[in-house]
């Protein structure tokens, strides 16, 4: 009993002060994190890149995203923070202009970690009309995508909210984990992937893509085609084939439609 009631004391000193140190060490990060988050310079603003670039990467945390092609002689940057302490930077390197939008801050959650936001973070870029078409990257975590204009290859991803493009590319890659995917009179001379989680796809053609692959795991499938000579696949576990194009088996233009669960609509374009 002696044993036991020697050992406890030195024991619960060593947890109390194990703890003490614990609350200590939170507390001052939670006031450097405070402090960095509260001085941290509100980046809103339109910028000009005066630099050429061939290719055009955007890499967005939280906001909402617009590409499109205006009457600039640079290309414009227009960043609006919407009263939070996101970072935005942006650099032309090996002939690529990255953007980013994501915090700078090393505190954990993203300067307070606490967005209660009645607009979100939006970043438009407006691209020279004289500029030849370059490739796109963008990769958003949640946000909306607006795409609008002439591209070599186009890619978007987004893990939250909806894509929607319209104009051409030599090749086109979609992947959206929850939220719809509308594309509009597209002109994709190459071939489109399309990977949707969650989500309707809406999709129309104004051409014929070399090839095209549909995969959605939960939503609806509308897409639109001109009439040509393609070979049509579907399949669905759960949901309705409605095929309203012509299919030419053996054909070198192979269209794949797949749905876990959801209905494939198939029309001709207008």
């Amino acid at each position: 009993m002696t044993d036991t009631a020697s050992t406890r004391g030195p024991l619960r000193r060593i947890l109390l002060i194990a703890g003490s140190v614990l609350v200590a060490g939170a507390l001052v990060v939670a006031v450097v994190g405070v402090t960095r988050a509260s001085t941290q310079e509100d980046r809103t603003g339109l910028y000009t890149v005066g630099e050429g670039f061939s290719s055009l990467d955007v890499d967005v945390s939280v906001a909402n995203v617009v590409v499109r092609f205006g009457d600039v002689d640079e290309a414009e940057l227009d960043f609006d923070s919407s009263g939070t302490t996101i970072g935005f930077t942006y650099r032309v390197d090996g002939g690529t202009l990255r953007v980013k939008v994501g915090d700078t801050d090393w505190w954990p959650l993203g300067g307070l970690g606490l967005f209660d936001l009645d607009d979100d973070p939006s970043l438009v870029v407006t691209l020279p009309d004289t500029l030849d078409p370059i490739d796109l990257d963008v990769n958003g975590s949640v946000g909306n995508l607006d795409v609008d204009g002439g591209f070599r290859a186009v890619n978007l991803s987004s893990s939250a909210g909806e894509i929607r493009l319209t104009g051409s590319a030599t090749e086109l890659v979609l992947d959206s984990s929850a939220g719809s995917i509308i594309g509009t009179d597209l002109d994709v001379s190459g071939t489109v992937d399309v990977d949707s989680s969650a989500g309707n796809t809406t999709l129309s053609f104004s051409s014929l893509p070399s090839g095209m692959t549909v995969d959605t795991s939960a939503g609806d499938v509308r897409v639109d085609m001109p009439d040509g000579e393609y070979e049509i696949q579907t399949d669905t576990a759960v949901g309705r084939i409605d095929q309203g194009l012509p299919s030419s088996p053996g054909a070198e233009r192979v269209y794949r439609f797949d749905t876990s669960a959801g209905n494939v609509t198939l029309r001709l374009a207008d």
